[in-house]
């Protein structure tokens, strides 16, 4: 297996919109820069790249582009190209919304940074032992509460609440580790986390900085201690992280208690390769393509998605990116965590870890009962609530194909 890695800063100036929270919050400085983590693959026979956006999300558009030029420089198909977004909020405005439509100009540069990234990447591969890892690390929330009758609340708004908190939370921090053949150092790594990167966003002056947020932080702490990492956003829908608006210091010990769970991780993965080293790290990919179904009862008093006015159906993607034992599932939007567990629960790798904002934009992807409880996800959903689920289906079924059958399911 060999690998290539390279960043590069996507900030946009000092002025611009601040995408996430109110439509028209202006930035005023730039407290840390944006990134694009760009990590190459090559299994000797195809090759593949995971390009991770500090960014809120992107249109299916833009995604569809950058992964176009990518695959050409490198030379592989669209396909195996998988995007991810961070979810900042404290980034440019890069979905389409009726009250703010994507920064075209912002975009035309993102292309152009985006395939140097890539072209600067692929002057750089290494061999390496490509490992993987998981554990638990309880230091996100859920940020839907609801009581005894399933009736919701949003925490954001009832922090008094907070330690009422009891809803389902993905606690898991999944990674790829890559060595050097036979060393035991890590050359580099992707840390998968679900939370939503709110935590710099702090009232008054942090919801006008441009900032990575924890995200940019880990990076900062594992370059400092280790190695490179390519973070990828998990099903981020209902999580938040602790401290979750507080500012600077929270991101920074949220920010830090991940970067001790993945340093321990290398230090279990890495000393028992016959658990955790892939022997056959090869890549497959597919994209699965699902019906969706839209909100008609938001037609008339929440126009906020271009690409589903006046439209009863569409289509959307989930992207499945194997390597090895892992797989990557890319999702149209900010999905429930409970949603991507299934995904989880039902997938036939060893491990399976959720790339949030991955294909395009849907809004928040909810499961049914979320909508019986009600709140914000499912009052800011444009798809039926049943749609969840179907988008789980194709996730599984993909997964299924792009793995070999169970034993239990072979024929005799």
């Amino acid at each position: 297996m060999k690998i290539a890695h390279a960043e590069c800063v996507i900030s946009p100036e000092v002025g611009t919109l601040v995408a996430g929270y109110a439509p028209r919050d202006v930035s005023v400085r730039i407290h840390d820069d944006l990134k694009l983590s760009v990590l190459l693959m090559d299994d000797g026979e195809r090759k593949g790249a995971l390009l991770g956006f500090d960014l809120l999300g992107l249109d299916e558009e833009f995604t569809l582009k950058i992964a176009a030029d990518a695959g050409k420089i490198i030379g592989c198909p669209p396909e195996n190209v998988i995007i991810t977004c961070t979810h900042t909020h404290s980034g440019p405005h890069t979905r389409s919304l009726c009250r703010v439509p994507a920064d075209r100009d912002y975009i035309a540069a993102l292309y152009e940074k985006s395939a140097a990234a890539v072209r600067e990447a692929s002057g750089s591969w290494l061999e390496v032992d490509t490992y993987f890892y998981s554990c638990v690390c309880g230091e996100n929330y859920n940020r839907r509460y609801a009581d005894g009758s399933n009736r919701g609340k949003y925490l954001p708004y009832h922090r008094s609440l907070e330690p009422l908190a009891s809803g389902f939370r993905d606690r898991e921090l999944g990674m790829l580790i890559f060595t050097a053949p036979g060393e035991p150092h890590p050359l580099g790594t992707v840390i998968n986390y679900a939370a939503h990167p709110l935590a710099t966003h702090a009232m008054g002056l942090g919801s006008h900085q441009i900032s990575a947020d924890f995200p940019g932080m880990l990076r900062d702490i594992m370059a400092d201690n280790s190695c490179w990492c390519v973070f990828a956003q998990g099903a981020a829908g209902d999580m938040f992280p602790r401290d979750a608006e507080c500012g600077l210091e929270a991101a920074r010990r949220f920010a830090d208690a991940l970067a001790i769970a993945a340093m321990r991780g290398f230090c279990d993965a890495i000393r028992n390769p016959e658990l955790y080293l892939m022997k056959s790290p090869k890549i497959r990919t597919s994209v699965e393509k699902v019906k969706i179904h839209v909100r008609q009862d938001l037609a008339e008093t929440r126009k906020e998605l271009p690409a589903l006015a006046g439209k009863k159906e569409a289509e959307t993607r989930v992207h499945l990116f194997a390597l090895g034992d892992v797989c990557l599932v890319g999702v149209p939007g900010e999905l429930l965590a409970e949603l991507g567990q299934e995904m989880k629960w039902h997938s036939p790798f060893r491990r399976t870890f959720i790339l949030y904002n991955s294909t395009g934009y849907l809004s928040y992807i909810c499961h049914a009962n979320a909508f019986v409880a009600g709140g914000y996800e499912t009052n800011s959903s444009h798809i039926r609530p049943y749609d969840g689920f179907q988008i789980v289906a194709a996730a599984v079924e993909g997964m299924r194909k792009l793995h070999e059958p169970f034993p239990e399911e072979r024929d005799a």
